[in-house]
């Protein structure tokens, strides 16, 4: 489900490459490229290739680089060729960012643009995706992550998309690594930065809540105007610097933007109204109303999260006519695959969350099957593979979330994976009437769950990329009625 690195057509001079990265041109300053390339598969003409360390190491490629026409080439100290203009660097990745920023930066000094930075521990391409939608409503022509190109490859090349048409950025920014935020907080540089939630994520590689708090919360040192985090968080609201206007969301009466009103409607969508406090729209009854196909509590909040960042990056505030026009942009959003997507196969009801899995989406994911069960008056139905890259926080992780399944009260309980498996058998005391299978994989799971479903059932499948539980999703999707 890998995402492909988008193309561009950003244009320098060598020696423009040289100021904006801080590195020695070799070749003629005023040569001019057009395109920036990572890959010489796709690379075009008269393009600047960049030789990234990665899986390969791009040096390797410069011979073929100069024979698909490239124009120049980044590279670090010692390496470059004769037969190619380059310019060197310390570090061709940190170059990379520091071309995209000068990208960025030389367009907004053209004209007014306004970049909206999305991250946090669940939810980000769902709400950049929403945030982007509204973009596009209200400011015009907005460039966003393909997928989830979200780090410190993704965001650069995505940012080098942009053009002269564009009227606003939306841009997903995540880590696995202590030290990536703060790295892409100084490439993009944005205006408002919406941290979305704190909790466990990939913490073999950040640690403790504390250090993944610090870590999500290191986009507000390089943001410009303003924080738009959870009303109910004070780990965030701790860590918003006071040069920043903090605008929060939820459902608190304080909220600046509050979801006070949702609803599951009989067709699995959900209806939602958002007020925004009176400073951020002019209109007489300052709200958003609407039905939108994302289902669970999440989802919602999630709308308003974006309407939050959309008003806080607005140079004014939102009128009757902008605010209508993000109703319909919600209305018709329709969910990404693998992310709690919700649609009906073979009699049954699927929540397809199979993208990956993380304590908090993993318990946000449970939260809106057993809502969408109750209120469909639904067997409910759990496959819940392994959540991947936890370190020694795994076990206990485990268990919560095998005791947040089975509190569910689902009807069948497939647990795929070693360590969702051991914390299932030691929870089978507790698991009453629900029909508990182990699965080894999700090959085994997806031959298993033809015989334990029936018509009008909730499906709810999730579990880390690592462990492929979208087989699952499709062996239901087959299912012969």
């Amino acid at each position: 489900m890998a995402t492909p690195i988008p193309s561009n057509v950003a244009e320098f001079t060598l020696a423009e490459v040289a100021h904006a990265t801080e590195g020695e041109a070799f070749g003629d300053g005023r040569l001019r490229l057009r395109a920036v390339s990572i890959d010489t598969r796709t690379l075009p003409a008269g393009a600047l290739f960049v030789a990234l360390r990665g899986v390969s190491d791009g040096h390797r490629f410069l011979s073929e680089a100069l024979a698909k026409g490239a124009g120049a080439a980044i590279v670090e100290r010692g390496r470059r060729i004769e037969e190619i203009p380059c310019v060197e660097v310390e570090d061709t990745l940190a170059a990379l960012g520091s071309l995209a920023r000068h990208h960025v930066r030389r367009h907004r000094k053209a004209y007014t643009i306004p970049l909206i930075s999305v991250g946090g521990a669940a939810g980000k391409t769902t709400t950049k995706e929403i945030t982007a939608a509204l973009a596009r409503a209200v400011f015009g022509p907005t460039l966003s992550n393909p997928g989830n190109l979200n780090n410190l490859i993704g965001v650069p090349m995505t940012l080098l998309m942009l053009t002269d048409e564009h009227r606003a950025m939306v841009i997903e920014c995540g880590t696995n690594t202590r030290g990536e935020i703060p790295k892409l907080a100084a490439i993009v540089e944005p205006d408002v930065a919406m941290v979305l939630n704190v909790d466990l994520e990939h913490a073999e590689g950040l640690g403790t809540i504390e250090d993944i708090a610090d870590e999500e919360a290191a986009i507000f040192g390089r943001t410009r105007d303003a924080a738009v985090i959870p009303a109910d968080d004070a780990r965030l609201g701790a860590r918003v610097p006071k040069n920043l206007r903090a605008i929060t969301f939820g459902v608190e009466s304080n909220a600046t933007v509050r979801l006070f009103d949702r609803a599951v409607a009989a067709n699995g969508r959900t209806a939602i109204s958002v007020r925004l406090d009176p400073s951020m729209a002019i209109a007489v009854d300052p709200a958003v109303r609407t039905e939108i196909a994302l289902v669970g509590r999440s989802g919602a909040m999630n709308c308003a999260a974006a309407i939050a960042a959309i008003a806080a990056a607005s140079p004014s505030p939102l009128n009757h006519e902008q605010l209508h026009a993000m109703e319909s942009a919600l209305a018709e959003l329709q969910p990404l695959p693998g992310r709690l997507a919700l649609h009906n196969a073979g009699g049954l009801v699927i929540i397809d969350d199979s993208y990956n899995a993380q304590p908090p989406s993993v318990r946000i994911g449970l939260e809106a099957a057993r809502e969408t069960a109750q209120r469909l008056a639904a067997r409910l139905v759990i496959v819940l593979g392994d959540m991947l890259e936890l370190g020694p926080l795994a076990k206990p992780a485990h268990v919560v979330a095998v005791q947040d399944a089975l509190a569910s009260k689902p009807a069948v309980f497939l647990a795929i994976g070693e360590e969702t498996c051991a914390a299932a058998e030691a929870s089978r005391p507790r698991s009453h009437d629900c029909d508990l299978r182990l699965c080894t994989d999700s090959a085994e799971a997806a031959q298993m769950i033809a015989g334990l479903v029936r018509a009008g059932d909730v499906v709810f499948v999730k579990g880390s990329r690592g462990i492929a539980t979208e087989r699952v999703v499709a062996a239901l999707t087959n299912r012969p009625r």
